[in-house]
């Protein structure tokens, strides 16, 4: 069994369960875009599905919005062809900027998991517990101060937080990022610290965070 799991050999069957849900008609307060389909990426799909249990937790976030606002899924569960998609865009990128290798696995590390199709070691969108997304309202999605999959320091969950004399657009990004932080992380998400659109339950970064077991390894669709 992965590091840090229960000692326990049924976990990781009794994880499998626990099946992918299509978020498209979960809520009328989640509207779904899946961005890697629309960008053309292999092994994507014109939908995003998450674990059941994660989906629960999703729509409790979501009714927490004001009214006016929903969720915009952009990615949940990853196929393994769409992740070493990812990865190998993201390192070829970084190549070109002419750095040392040890600098672009660094870099790497902080954005994209190396792909594996190990389901008892997987990356997190593999797990189906992760989800990127953001908040739309009337007329369309809210400023959070960059594109999702923007990797500048922007992009990092406290970037505004830490900023001194905010304008008041940046006033208006850092409390729109401020909301959602809130109604994910009391639905029993958590966040990363590097991308303002990533939240995780029931995968290892959750356990890790929580103290909680470790609910969902990888899994196929």
């Amino acid at each position: 069994m992965p590091e840090g799991t229960n000692s326990d050999p049924t976990v990781f069957l009794i994880d499998q369960q626990d099946p992918l849900i299509s978020l498209s008609r979960v809520s009328p307060r989640i509207e779904v875009f899946p961005y890697y389909y629309r960008m053309n990426l292999p092994g994507s799909e014109n939908d995003c599905f998450l674990r059941k249990g994660t989906v629960e937790k999703l729509i409790k976030a979501a009714e927490k919005l004001p009214n006016g606002l929903k969720l915009v899924i952009l990615d949940g569960w990853r196929s393994y062809e769409t992740q070493l998609s990812i990865y190998q865009a993201i390192k070829a990128d970084l190549e070109e900027q002419n750095l040392t290798q040890e600098k672009i696995q660094e870099e790497i590390s902080k954005y994209v998991a190396i792909p594996t199709r190990d389901l008892t070691k997987p990356s997190p969108h593999l797990t189906g517990g992760a989800v990127d997304l953001t908040i739309a309202d009337e007329n369309g999605w809210v400023d959070m101060g960059t594109d999702f999959d923007d990797f500048t320091e922007k992009a990092e969950l406290e970037w505004y937080e830490k900023k001194d004399k905010l304008t008041q657009q940046e006033e208006t990004i850092r409390d729109n990022r401020r909301l959602l932080r809130r109604v994910m992380e009391e639905a029993g998400f958590v966040s990363n610290a590097e991308e303002w659109w990533h939240y995780d339950y029931g995968n290892r970064r959750w356990a890790s965070a929580t103290g909680n077991s470790i609910l969902y390894f990888g899994i196929s669709k």
